[in-house]
C-alpha cells in the first residue's frame, strides 16, 4: 500500500482566510461564551451559525468533532470547519477553526465530511463547494476533497479534488454529490457519498481507495427511485450487533402518518452491504428521531467499542431565537447505538452519568389527576420514570413549566402514542411545534428517560428504542415539572441535576 497522503504533498501555508476567522473568533468569543442563555451539556459554537457535524472521529485517543461553520453571523454563510475535542465526549475544549474555503474548488465552502486517524495523521475527507453564479444553481459543482492535521492544525492536499464529477456514474446532476463518510475495512478504504440522478432520484455511491488519494467509483448502495426523496444527503454506513446500517438524511420524503413530518428527515437502514458491487440489500428502514429539531446525525467507533452518533439539534428552515445572543444551534448528546431485531437502540453515553448529582428518587408514586413532586422541577437534568398506566387512558408530563409557559410530553393509550408539543412554551418558534411517534407499552408500562437542557429536551422511550429531540426556547425562569393523569397510574422517578 502506498504512503497516505505524504507531507510534501500537502499546502504549508496558512491562508489569510483562516487566519482572518482564528482571529474573529477569538475577538468575539469571550463575550458570548459567558452568557447564561446557552446550553449547559451540549456542544454549541463559541460564536455565529453551526449546522450539519462533521469529522466526528478518535484521533490520539481523544475524540474529536468538526461542523458547518459560518463565524461571522447567526446565518448560514460559506462553510468553515469549526473544531472541539473531548476525553469524555460531554465536555468539549474548543479548538481553532480548521478549515476556510481558501481555494478554488471550494469557494462556496468546505461542506460536510468525516475524518479518520491514519499513520499517525488526521485525515479530513470533505466535500468543495463552488457556486459562480448564484441566481443558477445549475452552475454549482461539488468535488471531494483531503486535509490533513495533527489535531489542531490541517493541510489540504495539494492534488485536492481527489473524487471529481467525472467520477459520478452515468446520468447523475452535477449539483449535489457531497458528504462524504469514509472507513477501512480489509486493508482497502472506503467511502459512501450523498448524490442524486439528472432526475432527481436521490442515490448514495459508495467509493475505494488503497491510499486515500486514488479513489474508484465501486456502485450504487441504493437510490430512491422518485419513492423516497429527491436527495439523501450525509450518508454514514457502519457495521454494528451482525447488521450493516446505513443512515442518512433524505430531503423531500413524503410526510406519512408519523413520520418525516420536519423540513429534511433522517432515517436508518439495516440489511447488508455487498462491498464488490455496492449494493445494499435493505431490510428494515425507519425514521431515527421523530422530535423537531434533529438532522445530518454522523457516527464514531469509541476508545471501547461502541458504536455514537451525534447529530445536529436543529431543523432547517425556521427561526433559531438564540441569534440575539450571537449564537446559534448545538448538537445532541452523543448516542450509544445497538441493534435488537429490527429496532436500532439510542441511549446518551454512559458517561454523562458522572456529571449526575443531586438524585432524587421517589417510588410508587400514584398520580390521579394533577401532581407535583418534591424536588422534581429544574431545566438541565436527567430523569427516568416507568410509568404503570392500570386504567388511565391519559398520562401527561409538563415540563419547563411557568411564566405562562409550559411544553407537554403525553401519551394516549388507546391511540399508542407518544406526542411531544412546545405550542404554549413561549418559544416563538415559526412553523411545526407538535410531532407524534408511536410507542407501544411493555406489560402496561411505559419507561422514559428525560435530559432537558437550557433549550432543549432529549425524550427517550422503552429503554431507547423510540427517541424525539426538540428544542425549547422557553423562558428560563420556567422550571416547573406537573404530572396529569385522566385516571390513577402508578409512577417511579429518579432525577439528577446534570453540572459540568
Amino acid at each position: 500500500m502506498r504512503m497516505v497522503v505524504p507531507n510534501e504533498q500537502l499546502l504549508q501555508q496558512t491562508s489569510d482566510e483562516l487566519k482572518k476567522a482564528r482571529e474573529y473568533v477569538a475577538s468575539k468569543k469571550d463575550e458570548i461564551i459567558s452568557l447564561k442563555e446557552r446550553n449547559r451539556f451540549h456542544h454549541m459554537p463559541e460564536v455565529g451559525w453551526m449546522n450539519d457535524p462533521n469529522g466526528f472521529s478518535v484521533y490520539q485517543g481523544e475524540y474529536h468533532l468538526f461542523y458547518q461553520y459560518f463565524p461571522y453571523d447567526v446565518k448560514w454563510g460559506p462553510m468553515h470547519w469549526g473544531h472541539v475535542k473531548s476525553r469524555d465526549l460531554i465536555k468539549w475544549e474548543y479548538l481553532p477553526v480548521a478549515m476556510a474555503p481558501d481555494q478554488s474548488y471550494e469557494t462556496g465552502g468546505c461542506f460536510s465530511g468525516s475524518a479518520l486517524e491514519v499513520d499517525g495523521k488526521h485525515i479530513l475527507m470533505y466535500t468543495g463547494h463552488t457556486n459562480p453564479n448564484p441566481e443558477d444553481e445549475s452552475f454549482v459543482r461539488q468535488v471531494q476533497c483531503l486535509a490533513v492535521g495533527d489535531g489542531i492544525n490541517y493541510q489540504k492536499y495539494q492534488h485536492n479534488p481527489v473524487i471529481k464529477t467525472e467520477q459520478m456514474p452515468e446520468r447523475s446532476s452535477l449539483t449535489d454529490f457531497r458528504d462524504p463518510k469514509i472507513w477501512k475495512k480489509d486493508g482497502t478504504y472506503y467511502c459512501v457519498l450523498g448524490s442524486k440522478s439528472d432526475e432527481n432520484s436521490a442515490r448514495v455511491l459508495l467509493y475505494r481507495s488503497e491510499n486515500l488519494m486514488d479513489w474508484t467509483y465501486v456502485g450504487l448502495v441504493g437510490e430512491s427511485n422518485h419513492e423516497f426523496g429527491y436527495m439523501w444527503e450525509c450518508p454514514d454506513l457502519f457495521h454494528l450487533d451482525g447488521e450493516d446500517v446505513l443512515i442518512m438524511s433524505p430531503q423531500g420524503v413524503p410526510v406519512e402518518e408519523f413520520r418525516h413530518k420536519n423540513t429534511n428527515t433522517t432515517v436508518y437502514c439495516l440489511g447488508h452491504l455487498n462491498y464488490e458491487t455496492a449494493h445494499f440489500e435493505r431490510r428494515v428502514m425507519e425514521e431515527i428521531d421523530y422530535g423537531l429539531d434533529f438532522y445530518a446525525p454522523q457516527t464514531t467507533e469509541s476508545l471501547d467499542g461502541r458504536r455514537i452518533m451525534i447529530a445536529w439539534m436543529q431543523s432547517w428552515h425556521q427561526n433559531m431565537p438564540t441569534d440575539q445572543y450571537g449564537w446559534v444551534t448545538s448538537m445532541t448528546i452523543p448516542r450509544e447505538l445497538t441493534i435488537k431485531g429490527d429496532v436500532m437502540y439510542q441511549w446518551p453515553v454512559r458517561e454523562i452519568n458522572k456529571y449526575r448529582t443531586g438524585h432524587i428518587r421517589h417510588d410508587s408514586v400514584i398520580v390521579n389527576g394533577h401532581k407535583t413532586l418534591a424536588g422534581i422541577e429544574g431545566r438541565h437534568l436527567d430523569m427516568e420514570m416507568v410509568i404503570d398506566l392500570k386504567q388511565a387512558k391519559r398520562f401527561e408530563i409538563k415540563v419547563m413549566k411557568g411564566q405562562g409557559q409550559e411544553t407537554t410530553i403525553l401519551y394516549e393509550k388507546d391511540r399508542e402514542v407518544l406526542s411531544f408539543d412546545r405550542r404554549q412554551s413561549g418559544s416563538g418558534i415559526e412553523g411545526l411545534n407538535y410531532r407524534e411517534m408511536p410507542v407501544s407499552l411493555i406489560d402496561g408500562k411505559l419507561s422514559l428517560r428525560l435530559l432537558m437542557d437550557t433549550y432543549s429536551v432529549e425524550l427517550f422511550a422503552q429503554n431507547g428504542a423510540h427517541a424525539m429531540t426538540s428544542t425549547v426556547y422557553s423562558s428560563l425562569d420556567a422550571q416547573g415539572i406537573e404530572f396529569i393523569s385522566d385516571e390513577e397510574v402508578e409512577m417511579t422517578i429518579e432525577k439528577w441535576e446534570l453540572n459540568l
